[in-house]
C-alpha cells in the first residue's frame, strides 16, 4: 500500500525505479490473489463443516490448514510472478515513469480468471450450497425435537443471522472487487483510456475488502471473535475432540473453528 500511496501523491510517476517496481507489482499481486483466496478456502471449509459434520472435525488438522495456506500461496505466486520473470511489467518512458502490472490481454485474463473469477464463482456455488444445506438440517432437527415456542423463534433467529452473515460476506467481497478487475480486462484492449481517479478509486477499494473482512467475520461469528482475542492474547486454547466435531457441525462456527485449528501452533489463515 506505501508505494500505490506514492503513485497518487506523484500523480501516478513512479520515481524508485524499475526494480522496486517489479518487486512491488510481484507483491502487491500475490497478496491480493493470496487474500481472495484465503475467502475461497474458507468457504469450502464451512461447506465442508456443514455438510459433513461427523468426518469434519477429525480430518481437520493443522498439517491438512497448511497444505491449504501453502496451496493458497502457490497459486498466488503462479499468478504474480509470470511479469517478474517472463512478460515484464510496463514502465512508462524515461521522461514520464509509471509502474504497472503487465498489460498483456492473455496474461490479464489468466490473472484475472484465477485471481477473482474463478474464486467468485467458486465462493457464490459454495454459499449457496451451505444456505441450502443449513436450512435443511434446521428444518430436520426442528421436526426431530419439537419444542416449545421460543426453541423455534430461536432457530429461526440463527437461520437468519447465517444468511444475513453469507449475504455481507459476498457482497462486500464482490462490491469492493469487481470495479478493479473489470478495469484490469478493459484496460489492455486499449480504446478510451480509463481516468487514473477511477482506476485508483476501483484499486483502494479492492485494498478495503482486506479491511472489511476482519470487521465482517468479527462481528458476526462469535467463534471468530475468540480466536481472534486468543491470538492476539498469543494463546489459543486447546478444545476437546468432541467439543470440535461439534462446534464443526455449527454454521456459524465453521470457519472459526478452521482458524482455531491453525493458531493452535501456526499464524494466522487470512
Amino acid at each position: 500500500m506505501p508505494p500505490a500511496l506514492h503513485l497518487e501523491l506523484t500523480g501516478h510517476r513512479w520515481d524508485l525505479g524499475r526494480a522496486a517496481c517489479d518487486a512491488w507489482v510481484s507483491v502487491d499481486v500475490a497478496s491480493c490473489t493470496a487474500s481472495i483466496l484465503n475467502l475461497c478456502m474458507i468457504s469450502v471449509d464451512r461447506y465442508l463443516a456443514i455438510t459433513r459434520p461427523l468426518t469434519y472435525g477429525v480430518r481437520r488438522t493443522a498439517r491438512r490448514a497448511w497444505a491449504c495456506i501453502g496451496a493458497v500461496w502457490l497459486l498466488a505466486a503462479l499468478i504474480s510472478v509470470p511479469p517478474l520473470l517472463v512478460l515484464g511489467n510496463e514502465h512508462g518512458t524515461p521522461e514520464v515513469p509509471k509502474c504497472l502490472v503487465c498489460q498483456n490481454l492473455a496474461y490479464q485474463l489468466y490473472a484475472t480468471l484465477g485471481a477473482f473469477y474463478i474464486p467468485l464463482v467458486v465462493m457464490l456455488s459454495m454459499y449457496w450450497r451451505i444456505h441450502t444445506a443449513a436450512k435443511k438440517v434446521v428444518e430436520a432437527e426442528h421436526k426431530a425435537r419439537p419444542g416449545p415456542r421460543t426453541r423455534s423463534l430461536r432457530v429461526a433467529v440463527r437461520e437468519r443471522k447465517a444468511s444475513i452473515t453469507l449475504g455481507i460476506i459476498l457482497s462486500a467481497f464482490t462490491v469492493c472487487w469487481l470495479p478493479f478487475f473489470a478495469f484490469a480486462l478493459v484496460r489492455p484492449l486499449g480504446g478510451t483510456p480509463l481516468p487514473e481517479l477511477a482506476h485508483s478509486f476501483a484499486l483502494w477499494l479492492g485494498y478495503a475488502n482486506s479491511a472489511l473482512n476482519p470487521v465482517i467475520y468479527v462481528t458476526f461469528h462469535h467463534d471468530f471473535r475468540r480466536a481472534f482475542r486468543d491470538l492476539l492474547c498469543l494463546r489459543c486454547g486447546r478444545r476437546s475432540a468432541g467439543k470440535r466435531r461439534s462446534e464443526g457441525a455449527s454454521m456459524n462456527g465453521a470457519a472459526g473453528a478452521l482458524l482455531c485449528a491453525v493458531n493452535n501452533n501456526h499464524p494466522s489463515w487470512a
